[in-house]
């Protein structure tokens, strides 16, 4: 019986496939807007998240500690 995709390993693929096309297609603004908007979405959580005290030099790990130890 073939072995199922994990979840990760499929969003990896449909991830992959995104790029790829925006490369070949010359469509790098694209992918730059994505990781923007990424960005600015990360830090809005963030900050909301740890009740506004987020700075942008903060670690994934040091904005992980911080919610779930100081909130």
């Amino acid at each position: 019986m073939p072995r199922k995709k994990s979840v990760k390993n499929k969003n990896l693929e449909t991830l992959r496939d995104i790029v790829n096309e925006a490369i070949s297609t010359n469509n790098e603004e694209f992918l730059v807007q994505l990781i923007y908007t990424m960005q600015k979405d990360y830090e809005e959580i963030a900050k909301l998240s740890t009740m506004g005290q987020y700075e942008s030099s903060w670690s994934h790990k040091k904005t992980l500690d911080y919610i779930t130890k100081e909130t």
